[in-house]
């Protein structure tokens, strides 16, 4: 008994965590010294959050975990919600760690110098792209309870090489929490088709599908499978005996007694 109370007050701490830290990336901006690299970093930070999120749906850590029964058939031990902890935890350090780099930046830069000006992307995203973003928004912060989230000032990356290595470190420590937690593999596979469907035709997919691919390899794959079923369900084509003359298109369905190019 006491073993499973321990239990219910790890997975309590471990949502109140995985909130807080999904909630890092509502706060960071990017510097425009990023330039014309500034969409496709945006887009990696959007993923990078989304998939934390996924992670978390997942383990329905947005639900009252209180209420949930069989915790331990899902989480296992105390000790491996403490491992999964210990990496959100590392996560938001990544964060402390980059905003204290950006303050220091901006504390020795003039205030006036360019180099501090920041993107936003509700005006700065190409149409396809904001819409992308938004909606990848929304989906993370659906999957939290940010019921007592502190609110806190956005602060800014303004060092491309900072923000690569911030990414780098995030999605491994992401790939950790996925492998700590096999079983909920097929369901996060499940939440990559929702999140695709909910995107719909965009614009911006094949750029979101290449970063993907370097980060988030279930939404890559999720990807492929709708986009490759679009490309097969607009082909058609023609089959039949006797037929003369070019034929454009695939149908698998039979079609006869067709004649091409033929004079009278």
């Amino acid at each position: 008994m006491v073993e499973a109370a321990g239990l219910v007050v790890g997975v309590v701490a471990l949502a109140g965590l995985f909130n807080n830290t999904v909630e890092c990336f509502e706060f960071v901006q990017l510097g425009r010294t990023f330039g014309k690299d500034f969409q496709t970093s945006q887009l990696k930070l959007d993923n990078a959050r989304l998939r934390l999120s996924r992670w978390g749906k997942s383990l329905d850590l947005d639900e009252d975990v209180r209420n949930t029964t069989s915790l331990q058939g899902r989480f296992g031990s105390e000790s491996t919600i403490k491992h999964a902890e210990a990496l959100l935890g590392q996560i938001v350090e990544l964060f402390a760690g980059a905003e204290g780099v950006s303050n220091s930046y901006k504390n020795r830069t003039a205030p006036q110098d360019d180099s501090l000006a920041v993107y936003n992307p509700q005006t700065d995203l190409d149409p396809a792209m904001a819409k992308l973003h938004d909606k990848m928004r929304q989906l993370a912060i659906e999957r939290q309870n940010r019921s007592g989230i502190r609110q806190k000032a956005k602060w800014a990356l303004y060092q491309e090489k900072h923000f690569r290595r911030l990414i780098e470190d995030i999605t491994e420590l992401v790939d950790s929490l996925v492998e700590l937690f096999p079983a909920t593999q097929q369901a996060q596979r499940e939440l990559c088709d929702t999140e695709v469907s909910a995107i719909g035709e965009s614009e911006a997919i094949s750029v979101l599908k290449e970063v993907a691919a370097a980060q988030d390899q279930f939404l890559e794959q999720a990807i492929t499978k709708t986009t490759d079923g679009a490309d097969k369900s607009h082909h058609i084509i023609f089959s039949g005996s006797g037929n003369t003359g070019l034929q454009i298109g695939h149908n698998s369905g039979t079609m006869s007694g067709f004649t091409f190019g033929k004079g009278g």
